[in-house]
This record gives structure tokens, sequence and C-alpha cells, in this order.
């Protein structure tokens, strides 16, 4: 079966059409594929061109680890690195403030509080709503074993 089908789809390259040319050419089976990934940007879209060099700025801190920035550092050591521009950058994580990771949320994330007021409508919703499912389940099996019957 599979040779079938590929016989068939092998068979419009040879079969010549009504102007005397094949019917399928790879030519018209790759049709406007583009030739490299950059082709399937926008038109319209420009990349921005690189930077001729990078400047970097390398250091060890005071507990011997390698700290690195783009932007200059007053540190003693600290040396300057030129890079070419074909390099990508992140931005440096910035830790907040001491005083704010000390700060407490006013409630727990994801939890809501209620008075006691509140706590005893929910409670009596839910029992309703309990006793409703309960009817409903009851008269369900009074139809089902009806249907027995």
């Amino acid at each position: 079966m599979i040779l079938a089908v590929f016989l068939a789809c092998a068979g419009l390259f040879f079969i010549k059409g009504p102007d005397g040319t094949p019917l399928l050419t790879i030519d018209k089976l790759l049709g406007d594929l583009p030739s490299s990934p950059s082709d399937l940007l926008p038109k319209d879209a420009k990349q921005q061109a690189a930077p001729a060099v990078t400047k970097i700025y390398k250091w060890k801190d005071d507990n011997g680890v390698w700290q690195f920035s783009n932007s200059p550092v007053d540190e003693k050591g600290a040396e300057v690195m030129e890079l070419d521009g074909k390099i990508n950058t992140v931005e440096a994580f910035v830790a907040p403030a001491k005083d704010e990771m000390k700060k407490k949320p006013a409630a727990i994330p994801g939890v809501s509080t209620v008075s006691p007021q509140q706590a005893g409508n929910l409670l009596d919703t839910v029992k309703n709503l309990q006793e409703t499912i309960d009817q409903r389940k009851s008269d369900m099996d009074s139809v089902s074993n009806m249907d027995d019957n």
C-alpha cells in the first residue's frame, strides 16, 4: 500500500502536462521556501546592529567570587575586558533592600479570612447544598429503580 502511494506521488514527476512539462518538479514542490531562518522575519523588522566592542568589568569580591558587570566598578583589581559585539548580555539581578525583605505580608496569599458570622452563613449554605445534592441523588435513584422494574 505504501509502495503504491509512493509510486503515485513519484509518477507526478514523470507525467507531462498540457504544456509538455512534468506536472510536478522539485522547484514547484519546494515553492518559495525560505533559504534561511532569517528569511522568516517580517521584511520591515530591522535588526539592531551589534556594537563593535562590548566592555565588561571583572573583579573578585571579598569572598573570592568573580563578579562581572557592564558598568564600571570601583573595586580593587577590577579588569576591563573588551569582547566583540556578537555576544548576549543579561541585566544583573538587583536584590531587594534588606528592610523590604523583612516586611511580612498583611495576609497569607491565597487564604481569606471571614468573620465568625460569615463562617456560620457559609456553613449553612454548604449544609443546604449538601441536602439538595442528597435529594437529587435520591430522586435519580428512584427514577433508575423505576426503569429496572
